[in-house]
């Protein structure tokens, strides 16, 4: 039962980072429309202060990890290290998608409902409430194609002592580099038109 809770909190606490950057991001820019429109200030100070108090609240729910490990309800391990890296790749993304969901919604507003909705029915398939491990043989793709996954298990995995396999930091490293790669073409393509979009 302690293993479970563990495996359940840990899950909805970086499911709660995960989601906040991505349905937040969808508004970062029209949130801030009087400032874009009065002042020279450079689109990613938008992007990197969602970013940063997505950051903060992070940091407030993961002091319940820390109450666990002091109540000795999760043992600390070397391993545990390997969740600091894959926090890192979990904003480094964080910041692409962002830049780029905000941009793509400061034009085409319907695209925050698609965004949300989505991430709604993602909820159910990611692996959060329930163990990935016990997924009946024959329907591992839902595990195998569900990008949030892996990182989800980059910062779970290390913090239940467990070593996520190479497999999934290649996974998010990939999507890391085409993430910044549509996130630039984005930027480069709809950047000087922003203040027309908000």
């Amino acid at each position: 039962m302690t293993d479970l809770i563990a495996y359940i909190g840990l899950g909805i606490i970086v499911w709660s980072a995960i989601t906040a950057q991505i349905g937040e991001g969808t508004t970062a820019f029209v949130r801030n429309r009087e400032y874009i429109l009065s002042s020279n200030l450079s689109i990613d100070f938008y992007v990197a202060r969602m970013s940063f108090r997505i950051a903060i609240t992070f940091c407030h729910h993961l002091i319940l990890y820390v109450l666990g490990v002091a109540f000795g309800l999760i043992s600390l391990h070397w391993i545990t290290l390997l969740a600091v890296p894959g926090i890192l790749l979990l904003f480094i993304n964080g910041f692409w998608a962002i830049t780029l969901l905000a941009l793509v919604c400061a034009r085409f507003r319907d695209v925050e409902l698609i965004v949300r909705n989505l991430l709604q029915l993602a909820f159910f398939v990611t692996p959060i409430f329930w163990d990935y491990r016990r997924v009946p043989t024959g329907r591992e793709y839902i595990i195998d194609y569900n990008v949030l996954f892996y990182f989800i298990e980059i910062v779970r995995a290390p913090l239940l002592g467990e070593v996520p396999p190479l497999r999934t930091y290649a996974v998010v490293l990939a999507v890391t580099v085409v993430g910044y790669v549509l996130a630039y073409l984005a930027y480069r393509r709809m950047r000087r038109n922003l203040a027309f979009f908000v």
